[in-house]
């Protein structure tokens, strides 16, 4: 720590920082709190430094530090007994995605910590922490209009329930533009980017696409990199579903100090389509980069279970396949993960697990049900249909197919055109319609040869030759 002849500097630094994070300049705010770490006179307040530091640097996506850096303010603010410090660094550690039980058990011990001493602060931990009516309680006492955001998206929510994508979407770019408003950044980015996730989610790429592109440009004129990266690796997905394997490139020569795990996958898969499966296992994502977050790691355990089946190493699929169902039966996150490992759980996976992965699509919460995964870049009922066909449902597969084409054609994802009418061979395969077999292959060939997949295209090829055999 300096003495107080560092006193002037400090306090440049300082005001110097703050008005580098009104103007949302968060490289040059991590600077100046850096440099005035460097000169602390005694008075100063060390751990609400840190807190801004560490918000800073999660700006940035830079979550590891952010992390560290967060959790040493937490400490300071714990050892000298102030509980709304440790709820303000709290609740800024809680911004950097992790594990749901460590971050509920954080904002419980901030609740702890803070008491009654901060009914602001108290209801936006209680949110954080789903006790919503509680929190609402406390917004209508105070007069708390921000926290009162959170009742728009989830009557948002509630509204994609019901299947009213229209009325959902309004609403949640109702809450990015209140959050906007009063410089509530993430919020507003988080709303407005999953306003364009549920768009593509059931199924309404170009709307989807549309609102992705703002939320890209909302995060940008933010500086906020991990929400710009989250929606334009949304886009990205889009691309890869259309095949527009150029535009998905550019998309992802756009992001700086890329972070997030996808844009690997992404390029894993385009490897592999082009029939390169040497590169697309160099390129297989360690689960560990999702930094323990739950469905990073069954994202990239689901990746990595398909490309190994798919590389012909059985073995190790089985392995990523076990360890993706044990983290996506604890989170829900089945549905959105499965397109990606299709091939391997139908022919590795139990009957059990297979009829485990059928009731999650079942029963997922919405009248409209989605047709896409985000996440994947891919539609979700070949998924559906092929695992009606493993159970021996002839007549759900060919269902499920049939409109899993419709859709892709009509969204123009002919990568998902074309395994759902490769898919339809096995049915008609089943019922012993040899000529049906052959049109859908071929169909299917078609659309694969066409747009350089030539992975499905010499899979194609082996089954047009065994029934010529």
């Amino acid at each position: 720590m300096s003495d107080s002849s560092d006193a002037p500097a400090f306090d440049d630094e300082v005001r110097t920082a703050r008005e580098a994070e009104a103007a949302t300049l968060w490289s040059d705010a991590i600077a100046h709190h850096e440099a005035a770490l460097t000169q602390l006179p005694p008075s100063a307040d060390e751990a609400a430094l840190l807190t801004a530091l560490g918000a800073a640097y999660w700006n940035l996506s830079e979550a590891r530090i952010a992390w560290r850096t967060l959790r040493r303010a937490i400490a300071l603010y714990s050892e000298r007994g102030d509980g709304r410090g440790v709820a303000t660094a709290t609740l800024a550690i809680l911004r950097i995605w992790g594990p749901p039980e460590r971050q509920r058990a954080m904002a419980e011990a901030a609740l702890d910590a803070l008491g009654d001493a901060d009914p602001h602060l108290r209801a936006w931990l209680l949110a954080r922490i789903w006790r919503l009516e509680e929190a609402w309680r406390l917004a209508d006492e105070h007069g708390f209009d921000d926290v009162r955001i959170i009742q728009i998206s989830e009557d948002g929510w509630s509204a994609l329930k019901r299947g009213d994508v229209d009325r959902a979407v309004a609403l949640l770019r109702d809450a990015h533009t209140r959050y906007a408003a009063i410089r509530h950044y993430q919020p507003a980015a988080d709303m407005l980017r999953m306003a364009g996730f549920n768009l593509l989610q059931f199924g309404r790429l170009d709307e989807g696409d549309h609102v992705a592109a703002e939320a890209v440009a909302y995060a940008r004129s933010v500086h906020l990199r991990f929400q710009e990266q989250l929606a334009q690796l949304d886009r990205v997905g889009v691309a890869f579903a259309r095949c527009e394997f150029d535009r998905g490139e550019v998309l992802l020569d756009e992001l700086v100090d890329n972070t997030d795990f996808r844009a690997d996958l992404y390029r894993m898969w385009t490897a592999e389509l082009r029939g390169d499966a040497a590169s697309a296992l160099a390129l297989m994502v360690d689960p560990e980069r999702g930094g323990g977050a739950p469905t990073a790691m069954s994202q990239t355990h689901a990746a990595a279970a398909g490309a190994l089946f798919r590389a012909g190493r059985q073995e190790a699929a089985l392995r990523e396949l076990h360890a993706w169902a044990d983290i996506a039966r604890t989170y829900n996150s089945m549905p959105d993960e499965a397109p990606a490992l299709v091939d391997c759980l139908i022919s590795l996976g139990t009957d059990e697990l297979v009829r485990e992965v059928r009731d999650a699509y079942a029963g997922q919460d919405y009248r409209a049900y989605n047709a896409y995964s985000t996440l994947q870049g891919r539609g979700m009922d070949e998924v559906r249909g092929a695992l009606s066909l493993r159970l021996g449902d002839l007549r759900s597969a060919e269902r499920w197919f049939r409109t899993g084409a419709d859709w892709a054609a009509a969204q123009r994802c002919p990568l998902d055109e074309a395994r759902c009418l490769e898919r339809l061979a096995a049915v008609t395969g089943a019922r012993h319609d040899v000529a049906g077999t052959r049109r859908h292959l071929g169909s299917a060939r078609a659309l694969f040869a066409a747009h350089g997949a030539e992975f499905y295209t010499r899979r194609v090829d082996a089954a047009l030759a065994s029934l010529t055999g």
